[in-house]
């Protein structure tokens, strides 16, 4: 008898604790952010595009957050968006109460620099946005069409962010393979502050991200101080370049390039312009710093899914910036960026031209 309950007893304890180790496990792989606050750090200014992304996207990711947490958006801009990636990377406790929503890091971080103290394949990806680019003109140009870009009324001046802005690294090789001359001016926050100078008269140049450029194309052509006159167009899986279907109207660089110079289309340049492009497929990353434990990346990766997947969350988009989106979930867009890491380092001729562009400024 004394046997039997000993044993009963015995059963019982091993019945909880598995109970205990197992439901503790489920915890885990489930956690809450019940009463807490998430705050998504942007490595550029307020009211570019992603900022109006972030914003527009933070509702739908509280929604779909286990614990509807409170979600707050921070603006670290500086050194062509290197003070918020690093701030991720580095200084942001591995949580998962922090999330990068970070722009143009792939190349930014692949060449490196005295300002970069992050690796973008090391950052724990959750989510992206692809982009593409517009080249901006001001009507003092008298440009016709992209080939006069060869001929312009005034002296070509573009401004851009920095000397670790892809976008503007970008823009400036496709101006030395058409042979076009121009003076950089860099240094400006942000694309809101680049779009101001253009309509003040400091720069004729510049480049904008597309999401940016439709929400405000009514307002610019109305403005008639400067409107697109090309788009670097998307990377296809083919590996052909192919017009953004928003934007089906402006002709790609790849265009241009093939008209006026098409011996550069097998030149180091272009190679490194490919790559720069390639990156652009997750150039709005949301992304964890290095450590944070799985359990959170793969809740984190799945309600960022949930959030811009969601029907309502388009429809604000669409409403609100006039532009849709693609969106690349959290283990497509790692492994984006870890073969475009690849890639890199196995042709040092990319790296070598980078570095030469942007210390040219």
């Amino acid at each position: 008898m004394h046997r039997t309950l000993r044993l009963a007893r015995a059963c019982l304890t091993v019945l909880a604790a598995s109970q205990f180790f197992l439901g503790g496990a489920a915890r885990a792989q489930q956690p809450s952010f019940e009463g807490q606050t998430i705050r998504i750090a942007l490595n550029n200014t307020s009211g570019g595009p992603s900022d109006l992304l972030a914003r527009q996207f933070a509702p739908f990711m509280k929604t779909y957050l286990p614990g509807n947490p409170t979600i707050i958006i921070e603006n670290r801009p500086g050194a062509g968006g290197a003070v918020g990636a690093n701030y991720v990377y580095a200084q942001a406790k591995p949580d998962g109460l922090t999330i990068g929503f970070l722009v143009g890091v792939v190349t930014q971080g692949l060449i490196g620099g005295e300002n970069i103290r992050f690796d973008p394949a090391k950052f724990l990806w959750v989510g992206a946005v692809s982009q593409t680019q517009v080249l901006l003109a001001a009507k003092e140009l008298n440009l016709s069409s992209f080939r006069d870009l060869l001929k312009p009324a005034k002296p070509l001046v573009m401004a851009g962010m920095g000397t670790n802005s892809t976008a503007d690294v970008a823009h400036r090789l496709f101006l030395d393979m058409i042979g076009a001359k121009y003076k950089a001016v860099s240094g400006y926050p942000g694309q809101p502050e680049i779009q101001l100078a253009l309509s003040r008269g400091e720069a004729n140049l510049a480049n904008a991200g597309h999401t940016l450029y439709l929400a405000r194309r009514d307002t610019i052509r109305k403005e008639g101080l400067y409107d697109a006159v090309l788009q670097r167009g998307e990377y296809a899986p083919d590996g052909t370049f192919r017009r953004n279907p928003q934007l089906a109207e402006i002709p790609t660089m790849i265009e241009a390039i093939t008209e006026i110079n098409p011996a550069a289309l097998k030149s180091v340049d272009f190679a490194t312009n490919r790559s720069l492009v390639g990156a652009f497929a997750v150039h709005f990353g949301y992304m964890l710093p290095p450590g944070t434990p799985p359990a959170i990346v793969s809740t984190i990766r799945t309600a960022i899914s949930g959030a811009l997947n969601d029907p309502e969350a388009r429809a604000l988009v669409r409403k609100s910036l006039s532009v849709d989106y693609d969106f690349v979930d959290g283990q497509t867009s790692q492994g984006i960026v870890e073969k475009l890491r690849a890639e890199y380092h196995a042709d040092p001729r990319i790296a070598e031209r980078l570095k030469q562009i942007m210390a040219n400024q």
